[in-house]
């Protein structure tokens, strides 16, 4: 896969879940591109710290099928947009060794199940996300900043979602939840 920018929007939702947001899109007649689990590692080595640089380097397994994906760091304020670089692995368990032996150690897991619509130059994503609770991910194809932003403003209206942008990653929201829990013992 060649690298692209990524621009997305991350709601974490307040007063709806994933399941009724599901049932709403579907009963519209959104298109309904799958269901998917996605479990995802994340590296970090000692000669490069990723919480410092804002990288993520991790190897995802949805339904099976494994990549390797690195993402640079965002590049805006308004939206959580970032060159990302993905290839597709064959064999999780060496690709694993391969990084461990150049010096990448697993520092999280990430579990979820993602259920994905599309819409015109928009993908939407509805994620259940262990320990962490339901979000919307809005993603556009071909789209400036502000053709995005407009989109999901008229998306939230339109369902009536109340939520909240997010725009740390789930990784950043993982560890800062492990930290405060491991503070408070």
């Amino acid at each position: 896969m060649p690298s692209v920018i990524e621009r997305e929007v991350k709601l974490k939702l307040k007063n709806a879940s994933v399941d009724r947001l599901k049932e709403n899109l579907l009963q519209d007649g959104i298109k309904f591109e799958g269901e998917e689990r996605q479990v995802d590692v994340y590296f970090n080595s000692s000669y490069r710290d990723f919480r410092r640089t804002d990288e993520a380097l991790r190897i995802r397994e949805t339904n099976g099928n494994v990549e390797l994906t690195y993402k640079g760091p965002k590049i805006s304020t308004r939206s959580k947009s970032r060159e990302e670089i993905t290839v597709k692995v064959s064999d999780r368990d060496s690709m694993t060794k391969i990084l461990e032996r150049l010096g990448f150690r697993p520092v999280a897991t990430l579990s979820k199940v993602r259920y994905s619509f599309s819409v015109g130059k928009y993908t939407i994503c509805l994620d259940k996300v262990e320990g962490l609770g339901d979000f919307v991910e809005i993603e556009g194809i071909d789209v400036d900043e502000d053709e995005l932003l407009n989109f999901v403003k008229e998306f939230t209206a339109k369902y009536g979602i109340v939520s909240e942008q997010e725009k740390r990653s789930y990784l950043e929201l993982l560890v800062e939840k492990l930290e405060a829990n491991s503070n408070s013992h």
